[in-house]
């Protein structure tokens, strides 16, 4: 038999059975609601910690690239993944030489921690996931009890229709009494000369009638007594029962906050997580181009530079070779002077 344990689980209406545990009921839900009310906080608090830890690993990501954005507009930078790069390009004279023309900022082992952290975010994304799924999946909801409430509400209905009949049979019992007293009273005003010999009869049939009666209630009193007892039993039975109800109700209420909590936890950090992979993704491509554009400017540079390097040593040739054309002058002179003289 299914039965559905959401919303009030109480088995009569209080007009037809009302035990008078109003004032008790209205504490189990006073302890009810405070015991929701506490759950809901500490989700709270928990789902406010996780989102200062999101927030925290998000802020710590912008002061970086932040960084990051203002040292490139005032020097080069490079990206190595560890010492031993760097370490080479210190060895190689030439790379060298060409760092040591302008102010460069090495940054080493920069990929290599936003490749750690995206992962440490996936895997945070593939653990809440996860849980969710299972929370999702997972059969919170307990097997109803082996309990036949119609069975039950048949016996009490029963006990019920017996003390009802009873309780008529002794009006019927009352009533043949007032009938039975008021046709002795009335034969008794009408036939007086018979007074002694109806008197006799009378109080003969009294004494029976009273017989009969006292058996009658003695038997009532014991059935009423049996049914009392039963009724009785049944209603504490019906009571621990509805007090099990009332734990399985619990527990259940429990679950689904616990399962709600976990569900809306998973949402709002996969919702940060794909906020931080397009910020990570985003940042990635602007720090490709600023690096390419970079390149391509100190490429530049050393093209430049080293047009203006030939076009010195080509001026400094021509100079010098203007230079030695006048002194071999000058030499040929000096050499025809002295051989004028010697003649």
């Amino acid at each position: 038999m299914s039965m559905n344990y959401v919303g009030s689980i109480s088995l009569m209406d209080k007009g037809d059975y009302d035990r008078g545990d109003s004032p008790a009921q209205a504490i189990l839900d006073k302890n009810a609601r405070s015991v929701a009310q506490r759950i809901a906080d500490e989700t709270r608090e928990e789902l406010e910690k996780v989102l200062e830890r999101v927030e925290h690993i998000y802020d710590s990501y912008e002061n970086s690239m932040e960084l990051i954005f203002q040292t490139q507009n005032s020097a080069n930078m490079e990206y190595v993944n560890d010492i031993n790069e760097l370490e080479e390009i210190m060895k190689d004279q030439i790379k060298k030489r060409k760092y040591q023309q302008g102010l460069t900022i090495f940054i080493v082992g920069y990929e290599n921690v936003c490749g750690q952290r995206l992962k440490l975010l996936q895997h945070v994304n593939e653990f809440f996931m996860e849980n969710s799924k299972s929370y999702e999946e997972e059969d919170w909801f307990p097997k109803t009890p082996d309990l036949d409430l119609d069975d039950v509400a048949e016996q009490v209905d029963e006990s019920l229709n017996k003390a009802e009949d009873l309780a008529n049979r002794l009006g019927e019992i009352n009533q043949e009494m007032v009938n039975w007293l008021s046709n002795y009273a009335i034969n008794k005003a009408s036939s007086k000369a018979l007074a002694f010999v109806d008197a006799k009869r009378s109080l003969s049939f009294m004494n029976e009638g009273k017989k009969k009666l006292e058996k009658a209630l003695e038997k009532a009193k014991e059935d009423l007594a049996s049914l009392s007892e039963k009724l009785h039993n049944l209603q504490l039975d019906l009571e621990d029962k509805e007090s099990k109800y009332q734990d399985l109700l619990k527990m259940l209420e429990n679950k689904n906050l616990e399962t709600q909590k976990y569900k809306t936890a998973a949402e709002i950090a996969k919702k940060k997580i794909q906020e931080l992979q397009e910020v990570v993704d985003k940042n990635k491509s602007k720090t490709e181009e600023v690096k390419r554009e970079i390149e391509k400017f100190h490429e530049t540079q050393i093209v430049a530079i080293t047009q203006a390097h030939a076009a010195e040593i080509d001026a400094m040739k021509n100079e010098f070779e203007e230079e030695l054309k006048k002194a071999k002058g000058t030499n040929v002179n000096s050499s025809l002077n002295m051989t004028v003289n010697k003649m």
